[in-house]
């Protein structure tokens, strides 16, 4: 006879090997890029109360309607970084199909992905829906996004 726990280990076991489906690695991405984001928006009001701004002034600058609200502005910003997440999530996981593996890689690929975005914010600011995003400083939007990579990279790839 088999113990009576034995099928759910076996079941859990099987789903496991089974992989993920590209739901998974959305869903996956979807919620590290919420992580990444909240680390990128970290890095960016850090680094504006050290240039003396306030925390609420930097948060506003992802309003796109340019009403400079900080609340909006930082929901807006979360929910970029979350549809930036799933995109990199199913991304990390076609490309990576067993060729990139482990946390390194991940990085790397997260890395080369936050640069990615900072060129599309940087194409962003040149037409007016971007125009509050001209008002971070370059060197803040540059660094702010590589950690959005990296934070990324990491959470989706510590699997």
């Amino acid at each position: 006879g088999s113990m009576p726990g034995e099928k759910m280990i076996r079941t859990e076991r099987m789903v496991s090997e089974r992989g993920r489906t590209a739901g998974d690695a959305a869903v996956e991405g979807l919620l590290a890029g919420v992580g990444a984001g909240i680390a990128m928006s970290i890095i960016l009001v850090v680094a504006g109360v050290l240039a003396g701004k306030e925390p609420a002034s930097t948060l506003a600058h992802f309003d796109p309607a340019g009403s400079a609200a900080p609340v909006t502005g930082a929901l807006i910003h979360l929910g970029v970084s979350a549809v930036y997440g799933l995109l990199f999530g199913v991304l990390h996981r076609l490309i990576g199909r067993g060729r990139l593996t482990g946390q390194p890689a991940g990085v790397l690929l997260g890395l080369a992905y936050g640069l990615a975005l900072l060129f599309v914010a940087q194409g962003l600011t040149l037409t007016g829906a971007g125009a509050p995003l001209r008002e971070i400083p370059a060197l803040h939007l540059a660094a702010a996004h590589l950690v959005y990579g990296v934070v990324l990279g990491w959470l989706v790839a510590r699997r």
